[in-house]
């Protein structure tokens, strides 16, 4: 069994992502925006998604406040803010 195009699968996250803000009625919560934005961002970096399809996914949603968890957690961490978390911790 082949696999599906990354257009295939954006194809169907987007009619998914639609159904999500129709059952909110319009407005997805913050929660949902930060669950959706981390999913794709995960089959991004994964190369499930590729860019021409991943980022006009992404544009559908409302921007998060900050600090956005997501582009944190994308870009990862320096060494510098690894190494104070685990002082923290």
């Amino acid at each position: 069994m082949d696999m599906a195009s990354s257009k295939e699968i954006a194809a169907e996250l987007e009619k998914r992502i639609r159904a999500d803000f129709k059952h909110f009625g319009g407005e997805m919560p913050e929660r949902y925006v930060i669950a959706w934005e981390g999913y794709l961002a995960g089959l991004y970096e994964w190369g499930v998604l590729e860019g021409e399809d991943y980022f006009p996914l992404t544009n559908l949603f409302p921007s998060i406040g900050q600090p956005d968890p997501i582009a944190d957690i994308f870009a990862g961490r320096d060494d510098e803010e690894a190494e104070a978390g685990e002082e923290r911790a």
